[in-house]
């Protein structure tokens, strides 16, 4: 992968080492499921709607793909650009979110996401189309995130993106895999479910506010229990959607130390000095907890190439960036292979 400039080095591992708190001026959400699906999605929405409801938002629309549409595309693309519309900023001051949730099967075809009523995918529509392509039309200077929460196995291809500073988010949480036949899972068992699951309890524990980064990371942790195996990734952006929790507000969740790290390397086109490599390695010490961020080795070279490592929820908002490759997830220390020749 092409090396980045120090400076496009700096400023993307700090954004990604913040949690970004906005005061959302507004917030619109949806839901999409099938009419008659076999996954009890009806169910699984009701779980999203908790979402919303501990987090102090208004219930999301909710759109249902009617079993005897002759070309479901049609009103599944009308109602999204309608509330993509809805969620538009209406002054330079405001910065909006648009959240969007769908459950149900969901695979790729074509290279586009796709979604099916049942496993038999006898019917389907294209889904990928208006929420990728349309999303990421959208220009930098608007201040609109948009976070999409796929209970689907969703695994999908993410462009790479230039090391830069968006004004705005596009951010993807999706269950990508199960050990267990989508149809077979109970709703409560479902990875909707399981983020509702989440952030009440982080609500009950005080939590100030809620980055689904984070949320994220907790997920992946107890994957192998859940059997379940989550993604976080962004279309836009380096950083993550962060939402307050109503409550008594007394615990910082920077305070945490990771429940998940990365081992990551990244490309700096100019080597930087042994002053500069002692200042980065200060800053990563004086970070909150929550960032798990550290120099593990400096390789000189044409290109100077560091391995570093980080909370799992910080490596996610760099995934995908130019310079920047994941090497491992949740690797321990290094052996020492001096002891052992």
């Amino acid at each position: 992968m092409a090396p980045i400039s120090i400076k496009a080095f700096q400023n993307t591992l700090r954004a990604a080492a913040t949690q970004h708190r906005h005061n959302y001026t507004n917030i619109h959400s949806m839901t999409v499921r099938w009419e008659k699906d076999d996954t009890k999605a009806d169910k699984v929405s009701q779980h999203f709607q908790n979402i919303l409801k501990t987090l102090n938002i208004p219930p999301a629309i909710e759109h249902v793909i009617r079993h005897n549409s002759p070309n479901p595309d049609v009103p599944f693309q009308q109602a999204f650009h309608d509330i993509l519309d809805e969620s538009q900023p209406k002054t330079k001051s405001d910065h909006n979110l648009l959240i969007f949730h769908y459950a149900g099967h969901g695979f790729i075809k074509n290279g586009q996401l796709t979604f099916a009523e049942t496993a038999t995918a006898e019917k389907t529509l294209n889904a990928g189309t208006c929420l990728f392509k349309d999303t990421g039309l959208i220009h930098g200077s608007v201040h609109l995130d948009i976070l999409l929460i796929f209970d689907c196995c969703y695994i999908g291809h993410i462009a790479t993106r230039a090391p830069i500073i968006s004004n705005r988010v596009v951010e993807i949480l999706a269950a990508t895999s199960t050990q267990i036949p989508r149809n077979r899972i109970l709703p409560e068992n479902t990875f909707t479910a399981k983020i509702a699951e989440e952030i009440a309890r982080r609500k009950r524990s005080g939590h100030q506010y809620v980055e689904f980064a984070d949320v994220f990371q907790t997920l992946r942790s107890r994957g192998e229990r859940d059997k379940l195996r989550p993604t976080n990734a962004l279309l836009v952006g380096v950083g993550s959607v962060v939402l307050p929790l109503d409550g008594s507000c007394t615990v910082d969740p920077v305070t945490f130390a990771p429940m998940c790290t990365a081992l990551f390397s990244v490309s700096v086109a100019k080597e930087l000095t042994a002053e500069e490599i002692r200042h980065l390695s200060t800053w990563m010490r004086n970070l909150p907890c929550f960032a798990g961020l550290e120099v593990d080795r400096v390789y000189p070279g044409k290109a100077m190439c560091l391995i570093l490592r980080s909370a799992l929820s910080v490596y996610t908002k760099l995934h995908r960036v130019q310079g920047y490759s994941l090497i491992a997830e949740d690797v321990r220390a290094p052996i020492d292979l001096d002891n052992l020749l």
